[in-house]
């Protein structure tokens, strides 16, 4: 992964006109269908990110916080379904509400962290999902008492089109991340479709017709070890 230039407060930026790393939609395996982009991404960033036994906490939005029973249709609940395979990969996973009072409790795939309190809890990796439409509960949650120094926050979003803008989370979430310590690492393109359905010749779009999304973006951020005043 590209290192990040720092910028004159010293936090690390995504060096501008760089290549945008991609990952591609998973292809189905010999008897079993792709378990999703969604899945594949937390899979990838658990095996890129962490060490087999380190814990991962999967921390969902407050408007999220009971994924309800068979409900599989939005990237909140799919990502607190895909907390197993973290289990799979040897890691101790955590799945906690963001609006949850005091320290993670267990999600039931993996064995508890041991410690108690905020240091105790902090990880090497959290990863959460964040709509572009709700990112008000972002700027509440100190993330430097979840977050390991040295540790890496995966924020999993999209921009969205609404009367006729474009609304990119991005700038929200720099600055509520920014105010505990943590710096922008690197943005990377997570594929939603498979790169074969991408091959088509551009076509107008009929009349209320909604155009599909083909990617979410995966914005990753890191705690310094160094000591950093909050903002």
């Amino acid at each position: 992964m590209p290192v990040s230039d720092p910028d004159r407060d010293g936090g690390a930026v995504v060096p501008a006109g760089r290549p945008t790393t991609v990952w591609p939609y998973p292809p189905e395996g010999p008897g079993r269908p792709s378990a999703g982009w969604l899945a594949a991404a937390l899979d990838q960033l658990v095996t890129c990110y962490t060490r087999p036994g380190d814990p991962v906490l999967i921390l969902i939005p407050p408007h999220a916080d009971m994924p309800a029973a068979g409900r599989h249709g939005t990237p909140a609940d799919r990502l607190a379904d895909a907390g197993g395979a973290v289990d799979r990969l040897g890691r101790a996973v955590q799945v906690r509400s963001a609006s949850a009072a005091g320290p993670a409790q267990p999600s039931g795939y993996g064995p508890r962290a041991q410690g108690e309190g905020p240091d105790g809890d902090r990880r090497p990796l959290v990863v959460t999902v964040v709509d572009p439409t709700r990112t008000g509960w972002v700027h509440g949650v100190p993330w430097d008492r979840l977050v390991a120094p040295g540790g890496m926050l995966a924020v999993i979003t999209r921009s969205e089109s609404i009367a006729g803008g474009l609304l990119d989370p991005t700038g929200a979430l720099v600055a509520a991340t920014g105010r505990y310590g943590l710096a922008l690492l690197d943005r990377l393109v997570l594929l939603e479709i498979p790169i074969a359905e991408l091959g088509g010749p551009p076509t107008t779009l009929a009349h209320q017709v909604v155009a599909r999304r083909v990617h979410s973006d995966l914005l990753l951020f890191v705690l310094p070890t160094g000591p950093r005043e909050r903002r």
